[in-house]
């Protein structure tokens, strides 16, 4: 049976990741250009480059936040009835240890589904809906286990 591989939709984080990135730059440029004006009030000199600095630490913690975010979703491959995660390869889980579940929100949003896999080794691997077609995965491994 031909490898399929299921790799994270990260294109929303690339582009956080790139929006604050440039932000982050232009704010380092506004607030060192601000620290250069002369001014008669001494705290529009200070009060204003600080609040750029400022702003541009909240932009960095949004750099590497995404980034961070970005380096948590792992390649899916399912093979026969192997199924490899972030490299390492176990054989297809078990119905017991497969199961997609939905979770609440909390009203802040829509509730996500949430493919889980138990590995043998006892480490459960998570694969939210919005970042992999999880109805596909499933249907995949179901078929391996059936073999």
């Amino acid at each position: 049976m031909e490898a399929q591989t299921f790799s994270p939709q990260l294109g929303d984080l690339y582009t956080l990741m790139a929006v604050c990135g440039a932000l982050f730059l232009t704010l380092l440029f506004v607030a060192y250009r601000l620290g250069k004006v002369t001014h008669p009030d001494p705290r529009r000199r200070v009060l204003l480059p600080m609040l750029a600095y400022f702003l541009a630490l909240l932009a960095l913690m949004g750099l590497l936040g995404a980034f961070w975010s970005s380096r948590k979703y792992p390649d899916l491959i399912v093979r026969g009835r192997q199924v490899t995660v972030d490299g390492q390869t176990f054989p297809a889980p078990a119905p017991a240890e497969m199961r997609l579940e939905n979770y609440e929100s909390g009203g802040l949003g829509p509730s996500t589904r949430v493919l889980l896999l138990q590995t043998p080794d006892r480490v459960t691997h998570a694969f939210p809906a919005d970042r992999y077609p999880v109805n596909e995965i499933m249907g995949l491994l179901r078929a391996a286990r059936e073999r």
